[in-house]
Parts: structure tokens; sequence; C-alpha cells
């Protein structure tokens, strides 16, 4: 009986002197880490990044287009030339070099508004992608959360676990006593050193389960798997205000639901881009030419010209097989789709809230009732042992007491959990994890 008492105490000493020697791990500390280190979160961030890069006017084709052209031909031509003077000219493999150099300028100064529809939809994308991104942060700021309170849980479980591994090992010696004193036979003792066996095992799989956890979260946070760490192993439930206000703020707030009205702007403006294609357009054009050709033989022997140039030139558009009505035509199914979209991300949320809030509840209630079951259970099992001790009671009554125990500090930390986990889904669909 000692040898166990001993492996007992041993394992808490140990026990005790890692969780001393790990990093304590606070909610806060795993949600700050994680908004700099998660890789969805940097990639959210790279892509709202590249969208604010893309609004800017040149993108929209506000800006004119200047370009240098230049370009020198040297050839060797055959030349042969008779003039009305009688002349005649007549050489093989004359050289002669052309050179020109030009800036050019391209500028369209009216599209039927095209650009400045461009320019509106370039910022709501760059919208969009901020939106998209606090939507990532909110949900990867859930997942760690829901994960953190989740290797929590499994903290408590091994420390029920532990509570009641020490009612196995209180049977194992009162069973060798009345084995000893000849008051019981080797039966009760045999049984209780297998619960005991068997709670020790329970609690080797919950530490495997603890570790596989832990390796959840440091993933979650960007972090080196093996990185060891101990957590807060308490579950405190926040008071969440009534239904309806949850509900009101989440459809106000919820960012999938600003990402839905966004969407419908991008193809309200993606309409009056295509609707701009049946308007004429107006380009200016400016430059400035410079042009020298060289020849050994010919009529010219040497032709220079430069200068400036401006002009304007229009295009009307007249008939183009009926492309931009059909583009017109898809584009309205396009802003329909967008529309019904919205009405479905906002009865999906309803339906997530109403459900969320009724979990919270309902885990609440359960947490409460299980908590005076759990008080309920522990004084039962003294009052149980208390008999054993007396031969009022035999070893299956308190096993009987024992597993009673054990349900009800599962379904305690169980409910606890639930209801942290309902609060989290409850502030996540409203856009309160994040401020």
């Amino acid at each position: 009986m000692k040898k166990y008492k001993i492996g007992i105490f041993i394992a808490m000493i140990f026990t005790a002197v890692m969780l001393n020697a790990q990093e304590l791990l606070t909610p806060e500390d795993a949600v700050s880490y994680a908004l700099n280190k998660n890789f969805d979160i940097v990639l959210a961030k790279n892509d709202a990044d590249i969208a604010k890069i893309n609004n800017n006017k040149a993108t929209a084709g506000m800006f004119p287009k200047i370009n240098i052209t230049t370009g020198d031909v040297f050839n060797l031509s055959n030349v042969n030339q008779k003039f009305t003077t009688g002349q005649t000219v007549n050489k093989n493999w004359v050289p002669i070099n052309s050179f020109n150099a030009g800036l050019n300028m391209n500028w369209t100064i009216f599209d039927g508004m095209r650009m400045f529809a461009t320019k509106d939809r370039l910022a709501a994308l760059q919208s969009l992608g901020d939106i998209q991104l606090k939507n990532q942060i909110q949900n990867t700021v859930a997942q760690v959360l829901e994960a953190y309170y989740d290797i929590s849980r499994q903290v408590q479980q091994i420390k029920a676990l532990q509570e009641t591994a020490k009612i196995s090992e209180e049977r194992v010696a009162l069973s060798q006593k009345k084995l000893d004193v000849g008051y019981s036979d080797k039966t009760p003792l045999l049984q209780a050193k297998v619960d005991f066996s068997t709670q020790k095992i329970n609690i080797l799989q919950q530490q495997t389960i603890l570790q596989q956890k832990k390796i959840l979260l440091n993933n979650l946070m960007g972090r080196a798997a093996n990185t060891d760490f101990s957590v807060v192993d308490t579950i405190t439930v926040d008071v969440l205000p009534e239904w309806e206000s949850i509900k009101d703020s989440s459809v106000a707030n919820n960012y999938l639901v600003q990402s839905a009205l966004k969407n419908i702007d991008i193809a309200k403006l993606q309409h009056k881009e295509i609707n701009a294609q049946r308007m004429p357009s107006i380009n200016f054009t400016s430059g400035y030419t410079f042009t020298q050709n060289n020849s050994k033989a010919g009529l010219q022997l040497f032709n220079r010209s430069y200068g400036p140039t401006f002009g304007l030139n229009a295009i009307i558009p007249i008939f183009n097989g009926g492309m931009v009505k059909k583009q017109l035509e898809a584009s309205a199914v396009n802003i329909a789709s967008q529309e019904v979209q919205l009405a479905q991300v906002k009865n999906n949320l309803d339906a997530q809230v109403l459900s969320a809030y009724q979990n919270f509840d309902y885990a609440k209630k359960v947490l409460q009732l299980n908590e005076e079951t759990v008080q309920a259970a522990r004084e039962n099992v003294e009052i149980t042992l208390e008999r054993f001790r007396l031969n009022e009671s035999n070893s299956l009554d308190i096993r009987t007491a024992q597993s009673s125990l054990e349900d009800a500090l599962y379904n305690v930390i169980l409910a606890r959990y639930n209801a942290k986990i309902a609060e989290i889904e409850l502030k996540k669909l409203s856009n309160k994890l994040v401020h």
C-alpha cells in the first residue's frame, strides 16, 4: 500500500514542479500572440494591403500615359532611280540609316464616367479587404479562446480524475486493512486495485489529450508546436445582455453582413463600368517627334524633321454585336444574387445567434444544477467511505458513490466549458471579441 501512496505523491510533486517551470499563458497573451503570428491573419492582412495599394487614380485610368519611343534602323539597299532630267542613279549595297525618337502622351479625358466608377469600386474593394481582415481576426480570436479554454477544461478534468483517484487509493488502503484483520476476503482489495489502476490510466490518457490540445493552440498562435506552457485552470463565464440586445447588435455589427453589403456596392459599380462602354470616349494626345534619314544615294541623301504634335480623337460606339447589353443583363443578375446572399447571411446569422444564445442559457442552467450535484456527490462519498470504515457498507457502495462523483465533476466541467464557448460564439457574431 505504501508504494501506491509514494507513487501518487511523487507524481503530484513532479506535476507541480513542471507547472512552475512552464510559461503561464493567459487568454490575453494567447490572443495577443495570435494577432501577430497567426498565418491566416497575416495572409488576410496582405490581401487587405494589396487592395489598399490598388486603390489609386492611376489604376482607375485617370492619369495620362507618357511614353518615349526611339528606334535606329540600318539597312543596305540596291538603288535604281531615273529622274526627269535624264539623270540616273544605279548603285548596289547603299547604306541607309533611319533614326526616330518621340515623346508621346495619351490622356483619356472622358470615357462615360467609367474611370470614376472604377475608382469607387477600388475604394469599395479596399473597404471590403479591411472588413475581411477584421472578420479573420475575429474568427481567429474565437478559435484561440476556444482552444485555450479547452486546455483549461482538460486541466480541470485531470484534477477531477486525481481527486477520484485518491478515493480509489483510500479504498485500497481500507480493503487491505480489512483483509489484514480478517473482516473481508481478498476480492474487494483486488477490485479496488483494478479501479485504482484504471484511474491512473485515465489520468495518463487525459494528460496526453492535454498535450495534443496544447499543440493545437500553439499552431493557432503560429509558434512551435512543442512549446510548453500552463494555463489558467479556471473558466469564468460572463453575464451577457438580453436576447433582443444581442440580436440587434449582431445584425448591426457582424462582419459577414458588412461584407455582403459591400459586395452589393461593388456589383453596382461594376454595372456602371459596363454601362459606360455605351458612351463616347475622348482622348487627348500630345508629343514631340524627331526623325532623321541618311542615305549614300537616291533622291534624298539627308532628311530631318522634328516638332510637337497635338490632337483630340473621339470614339463613338455604334454597334458591338449586343455585347454590352448582354454584359449589363449578366451584371443585373449578379446584383440580384448579391442581394440574395445578403438575405441568406442575415438569415443564417439569426439562426446562429439564437442557437448560441440557447446553448449559453442551457449551459448556465445545467452548470448551476451540476455544481449542486457535485456538492451532494462529494458528501455522499465521504459518508460512504466512513460507513465502509465501520463495515456498514461494501466496496460496491463506494464504487457507486465514486462513479457518481466522477460523472458530476465531468458534467460540471463540461457545462462550464460549453457556457464559455457559447459566450465566445455570441461575442464573435456581434464583433465584440476584439475592440
